[in-house]
């Protein structure tokens, strides 16, 4: 199990929260669906597009934000520059079913810490 921190006394592990961005609500629900099953996960919101994701992360001060690379309103690699550069500690990991090699560079160029294909 991954955990973000540990209380005092008996060790009991903090739930990684995850932030979700897809256009596709299919997506965010499977993906959501298939996090939830690990107690040590709690989805704390989801986003359809850019604008959604750059209002909602901050608010909800996720430890890690899943990120779609293509979106209706812009693209998650720029959602992922901008969302770093207001918060360093965020761990992005990056959603795609397209096989990119320029979309990859670009990626850990803006900070994120994976690419899930």
């Amino acid at each position: 199990m991954v955990t973000s921190g540990t209380t005092t006394g008996d060790a009991a592990t903090t739930p990684v929260r995850v932030f979700l961005l897809d256009d596709h609500e299919i997506v965010r629900r499977g993906v959501a669906d298939v996090l939830e099953t690990d107690p040590g996960i709690t989805v704390v919101g989801e986003a359809k597009n850019a604008a959604e994701a750059l209002a909602r992360v901050p608010a909800l001060r996720p430890d890690v934000a899943v990120l779609d690379v293509r979106l209706p309103d812009g693209d998650g690699v720029s959602v992922c520059r901008e969302l770093r550069s207001k918060m360093p500690d965020l761990k992005v990991i990056m959603l795609t079913s397209y096989s990119d090699d320029e979309a990859l560079f670009e990626a850990i160029m803006a900070g994120a810490s994976g690419y899930l294909l």
